[in-house]
């Protein structure tokens, strides 16, 4: 079987996560990432002998408003 997803927000992530192993899953994204509005930034910081380090800082959910999410609980 053959799955189609569109966006790869936490939804569109944990269907192709569950569905993996049953269907051949084929993930659609319109942004330049996967995530939706959970994302992963570099920040790149001195460590203490000022030697450079790169840390993933997740952002997660920023956002929310009734206009955009008018049916989150």
């Amino acid at each position: 079987m053959k799955v189609a997803i569109i966006g790869s927000g936490i939804s569109g992530l944990s269907v192709a996560h569950q569905l993996r192993s049953q269907a051949q899953v084929t993930l659609f994204e319109s942004g330049s990432y996967f995530g939706g509005h959970t994302h992963t930034v570099d920040v790149t910081l001195p460590n203490a002998a000022g030697k450079a380090v790169t840390h993933g800082v997740d952002t997660g959910f920023l956002v929310f408003n009734e206009r955009t999410y008018p049916h989150l609980i």
